[in-house]
């Protein structure tokens, strides 16, 4: 990398106004002191060193709360002025956005009002059966569009047991019951649920096996109604096109057996409540400017993007342009990775692993490659959101993802078009982070991210190779964790990848991770990984601190750059800790991280070095010893 990047900051080197560089670094350098807690030592507890004093704890929960408040901010500014209003690229598509926003901070009527509004009343008589076209999932069924496993531009349908977190919605259910209902729908949607978690209990497998069949096959092999995806799709058409990939079908197949056979009422009233659930955990909370555009940001995620990417994002070339330099370095890095060949990979495993690095590819914000205003204006066009009814317009954007998400199935072939391409899934918080598709084999950076503190393209390169580095490090090995690892480079499952997650070099980097808790294998995969490959990035394989005298930066006297390093790493971290779902908690995550990373306690000068740490791709201590170190 290059005695710059370790020493003392270069700013001549760099096109942009010196003072503008040292104000954005002095900035991030002092937002790093504010949050730190110097009554813990990061040898012992680095997070709390690191982000114990959080400096923003009135103002938000976390970091990206508060890019998330910036980016909210500026879009509420949008949505309430002029701008657009004589716009001749996609004048329907901001009105409509508008039209939703308006009804999302005006309309004052509450979901919980009593008696229940009319809009839900009118819409339940009117579709009293067709749950899964308003949005509704994971009742009895869990249904998605998704791409064939050996064919990522083929669309398919998976059908599968719901998923355990769906009992939370199922117990609202009930406590609605209580609430509102004649005891007989109540008994008789207790006994429903009680039945469906019984089956659930039954059969669910930690691995099921996966069956892909057409149409007609699934008929013969699941007692489904065929009513059931006539409504799904909205047509009555020969089906036969279509491939479904179905797993828990012993569960399936019991289950609508029972349904065909168990009372319709309290089966309706079920479907009914679950659908009131749905819309409880879809509204905002408390509805204001704010709130409204964060929830338009998972509903209606290609018209919040287009607007904001059009209107309010300065920075794209310049961002784009970083982005892609550090996520180059990371693949070149990580290429000399696969030189040392740690896993002991055979010539055509390391050419499978080669191959999917170097088409790694980057996406800046979850837009679609299609650039024609026409694709724009017209795309949320079956919609028709209203500017005082937020209720109506909230059924409205659960049916119209629905139709965008399963639009695919009714081309010819059901084939992916990837210029039109973009994630559309049923989110009800919507992504910040950067986060890796493996059927795209692609890393998608929300432009939401890209602001201060977590980046900008203005800051010193420790600052975006700690942080952004790092998170990108993180995605990027998802591609190489045992899941991933089965995804060729053209996002299809390929039996060289489970020759490679079989072997055993790869099952014992894998059990290393184990030896501490973890709610996820393949997070905590990613986060040591990603880590370790971000640092070797910057400072090179074989740094070793203890043989470097450092010159402080101009915009940091305190620390060394190794140890600025790891605490700009954490403020990824800083904040509130966050309940437990798909990662470790946040604090765990880091300490997890660096106590893994063989140079950590050595940058701090901790009394031991770990004598084992945990790595999977990276070359051992050996391998790198007989490097050049930097000077």
């Amino acid at each position: 990398m290059g005695c710059s990047l370790l020493l003392c900051s270069c700013l001549v080197a760099l096109f942009i106004p010196i003072q503008a560089i040292v104000d954005i670094n002095v900035a991030t350098a002092n937002d790093i002191h504010n949050n730190l807690n110097r009554t813990t030592s990061p040898c012992t507890n680095f997070w709390n060193f690191a982000c114990g004093s959080f400096s923003s704890p009135s103002e938000y929960v976390d970091n990206f709360e508060r890019v998330e408040d910036q980016f909210a901010s500026a879009m509420v500014e949008f949505m309430e002025s002029h701008l657009g209003e004589n716009d001749t690229l996609a004048p329907r598509l901001i009105g409509q956005m508008r039209q939703y926003y308006k009804a999302c901070t005006e309309d004052t009527r509450k979901l919980h009002g009593n008696p229940r509004p009319q809009e839900l009343v009118n819409h339940w008589t009117l579709h009293p059966k067709k749950f899964l076209v308003d949005g509704l999932n994971g009742v009895f069924i869990d249904e998605r569009v998704d791409v064939a496993a050996n064919d990522s531009i083929r669309w398919v349908i998976q059908l599968r047991m719901p998923d355990p977190s769906d009992r939370y919605s199922d117990r609202r259910v009930l406590q609605l019951m209580r609430l509102y209902e004649e005891a007989w729908y109540t008994r008789g949607v207790v006994e429903l649920v009680e039945k469906m978690h019984q089956l659930q209990d039954k059969y669910r497998e930690e691995n099921p096996v996966v069956y892909t069949w057409s149409y007609s096959e699934l008929r013969q092999q699941v007692p489904i109604p065929h009513s059931f995806f006539i409504e799904l799709l909205g047509v009555n058409q020969e089906l036969d096109h279509l491939t479904f990939e179905v797993s828990d079908v012993e569960y399936l197949r019991e289950c609508f057996r029972f349904l065909r056979d168990f009372a319709s009422e309290p089966r309706d009233t079920y479907i009914r409540a679950r659908q009131y659930v749905l819309l409880e955990e879809s509204e905002p909370r408390e509805r204001n400017p704010r709130s409204c555009i964060h929830h338009m940001r998972a509903y209606l995620p290609l018209g919040m993007n287009y607007i904001y990417d059009r209107f309010i994002y300065q920075n794209r070339k310049e961002d784009t342009s970083r982005v892609l330099e550090i996520l180059s370095t990371l693949k070149a890095v990580f290429g000399k990775y696969l030189d040392a060949n740690r896993l002991q990979l055979t010539p055509n495993q390391l050419a499978y692993v080669r191959a999917k690095l170097e088409g790694i590819k980057i996406k800046i914000g979850n837009l679609p490659e299609e650039k024609s205003p026409e694709f724009y204006n017209n795309h949320y066009g079956s919609a028709n959101f209203s500017a005082t009814n937020f209720l109506a317009n909230l059924l409205e954007a659960l049916a119209l993802r629905t139709r965008l998400q399963n639009a695919g199935l009714l081309a010819r072939n059901s084939r992916v078009d990837l210029r039109h391409y973009y994630v559309n899934d049923n989110v009800r918080k919507a992504r910040t982070s950067p986060f890796y598709e493996n059927e795209r084999n692609t890393i998608t950076v929300p432009m939401e991210f890209l602001q201060w503190p977590l980046f900008d393209h203005r800051e010193h390169t420790i600052f975006q190779h700690s942080l952004l580095g790092a998170v990108l490090g993180h995605e990027m090995n998802h591609a190489f964790e045992q899941e991933g690892i089965l995804f060729d480079a053209a996002g299809n499952e390929s039996p060289v990848g489970l020759e490679i997650r079989e072997s055993q070099p790869f099952r014992d980097a894998i059990k290393c991770a184990e030896k501490q808790p973890f709610v996820s294998l393949k997070e905590r995969l990613a986060d040591l990984n990603g880590l370790q490959l971000a640092y070797d990035a910057f400072f090179g394989l074989a740094h070793d601190s203890r043989q470097f005298e450092y010159r402080p930066y101009a915009f940091e006297r305190e620390f060394t750059a190794p140890q600025l390093f790891h605490l700009s790493y954490a403020q990824f971290f800083c904040g509130s800790l966050p309940p437990v779902i798909a990662h470790d908690r946040d604090d765990e995550r880091v300490n997890v991280s660096v106590g893994n990373l063989r140079q950590f306690a050595y940058d701090f000068n901790c009394e031991t070095s770990p004598s084992s740490v945990c790595e999977m791709w990276r070359p051992g201590e050996e391998a790198n010893s007989n490097r050049n170190v930097h000077p």
